[in-house]
């Protein structure tokens, strides 16, 4: 197996959270688990350790990277200033087939029975709007910020009440695509991240909160 083939594995594992945030990589460990020598279990660590993804310490090994809270309004704002942008040329570029990939993934995510069916689904419908506008450089760059706050948004669809908003939303692109209508689905993008950036954000303010009944716990 090459180091970009386990590289790849190894992100979708961080994706679904089967590697949390800080959890440690081992390379032994992954080594035996992907049937390989230490050698390619290196190279695709140095990899995503390149991508951010990963974080290699001398001497301590890798660990998957947590993000704060200024790591992930950092990621949101630049998909918010990204993602609108990519709007005209998605409308432009989205062929009957794009439309059907597309509807098909929504249906997914609407009968998704649980929330690792739907953040696959949703990944992918974000991946295959940005493969659409024919932009390999800016599809490459919001890949990556896709990818990084992924395991974050699963938090924003689990626990914080996103997906019933965001499974509206997804129609609502899908309807703005087919009617060629590029202005409403800037709008929808924006209204989509930021309200997934400000309930995330609003989870982190709730858990740094300091415990007024410290001093009477034991």
């Amino acid at each position: 197996m090459s180091p970009e083939a386990i590289a790849e594995l190894i992100r979708r594992a961080v994706r679904e959270k089967v590697f949390a945030p800080g959890t440690p990589l081992i390379q032994e460990d992954l080594a035996q688990r992907f049937g390989v020598s230490r050698s390619p279990v290196r190279e695709a660590l140095r990899i995503l350790s390149s991508e951010g993804l990963v974080v290699m310490q001398p001497g301590e090994g890798a660990t998957v990277r947590a993000l704060s809270r200024a790591d992930l309004e950092e990621i949101y704002d630049l998909r918010l200033a990204l993602e609108p942008l990519i709007a005209r040329a998605v409308v432009a570029e989205a062929r009957p087939r794009d439309l059907a990939a597309l509807e098909k993934l929504e249906a997914s995510m609407s009968a998704a029975s649980s929330t690792d069916a739907w953040m696959r689904a949703n990944f992918e419908f974000h991946r295959h709007m940005y493969a659409m506008m024919g932009r390999p450089r800016t599809e490459t760059i919001l890949d990556g910020l896709l990818s990084a706050v992924q395991p974050y948004s699963q938090e924003n669809i689990e626990q914080l009440g996103g997906r019933q908003t965001a499974d509206e939303e997804h129609r609502l692109m899908i309807a703005s695509i087919r009617s060629d209508d590029h202005d409403e689905l800037a709008r929808l993008l924006t209204e989509h991240l930021r309200a997934a950036r400000d309930r995330l954000a609003h989870a982190y303010e709730e858990s740094e909160a300091p415990d007024p009944l410290s001093m009477l716990r034991r």
